[in-house]
């Protein structure tokens, strides 16, 4: 996923705390909100400091963007997103990890469909 696709800024997530939706499941909670036609989607990543440390807390958010990477594909375009990942996704497998990170993505209607 290339970086002019991150969300970054401080204003940014909390617009999207503040306006957007969210779905959550063991392993992350996903906030998305919807902009304007035409812009690309913009995906940021936190973690809390109940996790850990910084650097447990920035492994939770690698797994959890490998697998945001992995559907980028198949997100649709002009939201902004942002995925706080939990202790969960630290603890299981990538695979499942993978498999959940969908779910969430399918539930908040994030997915475009296959075919």
């Amino acid at each position: 996923m290339k970086k002019a696709y991150r969300l970054k800024s401080r204003l940014a997530f909390q617009a999207v705390y503040a306006q957007g939706r969210s779905v959550s499941n063991r392993v992350a909670v996903v906030y998305a909100l919807k902009q304007q036609a035409g812009t690309p989607t913009r995906v940021g990543f936190a973690a809390g400091r109940r996790l850990g440390k910084a650097v447990v807390r920035n492994r939770a958010k690698r797994r959890v963007r490998e697998a945001v990477r992995l559907l980028w594909p198949r997100i649709r375009q002009g939201y902004h997103i942002v995925v706080i990942a939990r202790q969960a996704a630290l603890d299981m497998p990538f695979a499942e990890l993978r498999q959940k990170v969908e779910e969430l993505f399918e539930r908040a209607g994030l997915l475009q469909r296959e075919g």
